[in-house]
């Protein structure tokens, strides 16, 4: 028995476009794994949550320029003989993010815990940008 996973596309259009298409939309640069990145913005922070389960710290690079935080690795294809079905992504990714002057560089950090790779990224006490403006 294989299984077929449902796609509601193909309710719209003939089944080998609607599943062209559906790969087109899901996948952002259709060269592998490209994972998806929660921005959160708190009151002192920052925080960058990467999604990336199956990975090792060691995995990634991190690297910070002047005003851009880039953070490449890859995600390995599990060792196995025949697989039956493959959906997961697999491959080299690179996500650049554009800093602002606000962001304390030097207090960057990075962990990486249940797949989930999390950069706190402080604001600078001094640099911080009122959210109220009052009218004189």
């Amino acid at each position: 028995m294989k299984l077929v996973r449902y796609n509601p596309l193909n309710d719209f259009v003939p089944s080998t476009f609607g599943d062209l298409l559906e790969n087109v939309l899901q996948s952002p640069n259709n060269n592998g794994f490209y994972p998806a990145v929660d921005i959160i913005k708190g009151e002192k922070e920052f925080t960058l949550l990467l999604e990336a389960p199956g990975m090792e710290k060691s995995d990634f690079t991190i690297d910070l320029e002047e005003k851009s935080l880039t953070i490449s690795g890859e995600r390995k294809r599990p060792e196995a003989a025949n697989y039956t079905q493959l959906e997961s992504n697999h491959g080299h990714f690179k996500r650049t993010f554009k800093l602002n002057d606000i962001i304390d560089k030097e207090k960057i950090s990075a962990a990486y815990n249940n797949g989930i790779l999390k950069l706190t990224l402080p604001v600078s006490e001094d640099k911080k940008v009122k959210n109220v403006i009052t009218v004189k």
